[in-house]
């Protein structure tokens, strides 16, 4: 029985953790499972999960996910391996920060030996490991969120079996000064040692540090992402991925780990996301194992707290979506605050002066999102309204020095220093003009470099 656990485990470990090398640590852990990644889009990704998950998976990478998850949803995941080995997923995950997860996997039927019989005794047995657990997570503030899970496990070889618990704690940390930038950290798998038969068994401890950055375009966003794991049983692991998501609906993903010590470590993904359902898959490749497919699909329900994808309220006066859209933006909500901005300009008559001020902030999200020609546009339109009126306030002024700015980026300097200048002038927002004035520093000392 020993030797037949011994390759299975050591069949597993090859899948899980790529780590069927003489040399490895992880050849015959109990709950080598557990280093299975679930989710077609974090394997499309390389597994470099640890900051990104905030959905139904997160109880597998980092529990600080629930935190923020804004719509209820469910996963279900099948992952048809190499050699026969199979893996069925469920994960739900709730507003209200709670996280359920169900995960097996089953390597099919082994040969069965024994030490008198190490070529086989000519039966099979049933090889699979099963996963049930909660957890929860929650907002500390703007930026922190912790969380944490419990687990029952169980492994099963023929008529032996072996079960325990563990628990995971995680934490994300939204770097405010820094745009899209996310840091994580998750501690996976801590409880006692497990009994075996006659042998004590070390659960696979891992700790997972990853960092994701989403960086906003006009027409798709971009998602990278990157991780170290490190098992107590085994060296340290990267995995990096990108994504890229079209038009908020059809996702491209491609992803690199040194988790595999089997194929090149490759992996492929693509992704489509509807309101309410969604569907995931990742490919790959095992070398001789083989090829390994993941389909995930994911139901959503009930109202989404999601600020990426708010709409405005048909009820609401203009200075009430104003202020929503400033503080969409802040955030980098930016599809909830481009929502505010159309709405609100569409409830003021032509000739109402506070059109001029939803122009300029339409612009500021525009040079947010780096679309500087479109940023110009809405800026322009804003200024020739007040001067068509005949009058200049604070918003014309403050449209001349975002006017500046994408200026900047396009490295147009004599045409940025002019429209900073003309802001200055006329008078802005505080904000604005401490801007202004850094930017004619920096061009003024351009200008004087030889």
């Amino acid at each position: 029985m020993n030797i037949a656990r011994t390759t299975a485990a050591l069949l597993l470990a090859a899948l899980a953790a790529g780590s069927a090398r003489a040399q490895s640590s992880a050849g015959a852990d109990a709950f080598d499972f557990l280093r299975l990644d679930a989710n077609a889009r974090a394997v499309g990704m390389g597994g470099a999960y640890t900051a990104l998950a905030t959905d139904s998976n997160a109880l597998l990478y980092n529990p600080a996910g629930l935190a923020r998850v804004r719509t209820n949803e469910a996963t279900f995941m099948h992952n048809q391996y190499a050699l026969g080995v199979g893996q069925q997923y469920i994960g739900a995950a709730l507003k209200n920060g709670l996280g359920f997860q169900f995960n097996y996997a089953s390597l099919g039927n082994v040969p069965r030996t024994t030490i008198a019989n190490p070529g086989g005794t000519g039966g099979r047995l049933n090889v699979s490991d099963t996963s049930l657990g909660a957890g929860y997570g929650r907002e500390l503030s703007a930026n922190l969120a912790l969380g944490g899970g419990l687990k029952y496990i169980s492994e099963s070889l023929g008529d032996v079996s072996v079960s325990g618990y563990a628990a995971d704690l995680g934490g994300l940390y939204r770097m405010p000064d820094v745009n899209g930038l996310t840091l994580g950290a998750s501690l996976l798998n801590l409880g006692p040692s497990v009994k075996f038969q006659s042998n004590s068994e070390k659960l696979p401890t891992t700790i997972r540090l990853g960092s994701a950055y989403r960086l906003r375009l006009p027409r798709n966003d971009l998602t990278f992402g990157f991780d170290i794991t490190k098992s107590v049983t085994d060296k340290v692991r990267l995995g990096i991925g990108a994504e890229t998501l079209i038009d908020e609906k059809f996702a491209v993903r491609a992803g690199f780990t040194t988790r595999q010590d089997v194929g090149i470590g490759i992996a492929f993904g693509l992704g489509w996301k509807g309101r309410k359902v969604g569907a995931d898959y990742a490919f790959v490749p095992l070398g001789e194992l083989g090829n390994a497919h993941r389909i995930s699909f994911t139901l959503r329900w009930g109202q989404s707290d999601d600020p990426s994808t708010a709409k405005a309220p048909v009820e609401g006066t203009p200075e009430a979506r104003l202020a929503q859209a400033q503080a969409a933006m802040d955030r980098g909500a930016y599809t909830a605050a481009k929502s505010f901005l159309i709405v609100g300009l569409r409830s003021l008559p032509a000739g109402d002066r506070r059109r001029v001020r939803f122009h300029e902030r339409m612009g500021s999200l525009l040079l947010l999102q780096k679309d500087f020609r479109g940023a110009v546009q809405a800026y322009a339109e804003g200024v020739n309204l007040a001067f068509a009126d005949g009058y200049s306030d604070q918003s014309v002024a403050d449209s001349y020095i975002g006017i500046g700015m994408c200026f900047t980026a396009g490295r147009n300097y004599v045409d940025a220093q002019r429209s900073f200048r003309k802001g200055l002038e006329m008078g802005p927002s505080p904000k604005a003009l401490e801007l202004a004035q850094s930017q004619l520093k920096t061009l003024k000392i351009f200008d004087a470099a030889p």
